[in-house]
């Protein structure tokens, strides 16, 4: 399973980059760079600067920011128990909308048993930052 995994991903990469090459554009990673600072935060287990990166109103109650900082929390529990935690975060790509400031990055999770797993965060850029939707 984890050997299909790997040449799944490892196919992906390189029809990316084959596209991006063919097409003579560069890819703008910035949008994928911040998500990557964003889940690395999660290795720390900083879950207060992880919320803070998420696109929500400038005015939020204390104790919706609590909730989201505890779901964050358990799940991040979660991932430590079933795979021994996120070891190191990378960016695979990044799709940027070409009329609106909104982007997906492609991360790849690596656990700490090995497993990996692809996930693609929405990102908007407000006020000049890009955020996670």
């Amino acid at each position: 399973m984890l050997r299909k995994v790997v040449i799944i991903t490892v196919g992906f990469v390189a029809a990316a980059v084959v596209y991006s090459c063919r097409n003579g554009k560069t890819v703008d990673f910035a949008a994928a760079n911040q998500a990557k600072t964003y889940y690395e935060l999660l290795t720390k287990e900083k879950y207060g600067p992880f919320v803070a990166g998420m696109y929500l109103p400038e005015q939020i109650p204390d104790s919706y920011r609590q909730q989201l900082e505890d779901n964050i929390r358990m799940y991040v529990g979660e991932l430590n128990q079933e795979h021994g935690g996120i070891r190191e975060v990378r960016v695979v790509n990044c799709v940027n909308d070409s009329v609106q400031p909104t982007a997906n990055a492609f991360l790849m999770l690596c656990f700490g048993d090995s497993t990996i797993e692809e996930v693609v965060v929405p990102m908007v850029k407000h006020e000049g930052k890009w955020l996670m939707k």
